[in-house]
């Protein structure tokens, strides 16, 4: 495991896609790991509500990122998770 700076460019292109959204006001890319998954390169997965915004997973082709996505005002966060869910339903 290791800290990432740079992103696959599917993913990259769906994290900008994000800081775009109304009241996403931050984007903090965390752990990187290599690992086998079933999603397509640049899915992105609502994972967990934490204070101050939400975790996500990105699928890169070589594995899977932890993302945080800052959200201000926290009531917001139902709907950047619902956009976020119908761009990427299976």
């Amino acid at each position: 495991m290791s800290k990432h700076k740079s992103l696959d460019k599917n993913v990259k292109q769906n994290i900008d896609w994000i800081k775009m959204q109304p009241h996403v006001t931050k984007i903090v890319i965390g752990i990187s790991e290599s690992c086998r998954h079933k999603y397509p390169p640049g899915h992105i997965r609502t994972r967990l509500d934490v204070e101050g915004g939400i975790k996500v997973n990105a699928y890169s082709g070589n594995g899977v990122t932890d993302i945080f996505i800052k959200i201000e005002p926290i009531s917001e966060r139902e709907n950047i998770k619902s956009l976020i869910q119908k761009r990427f339903e299976r």
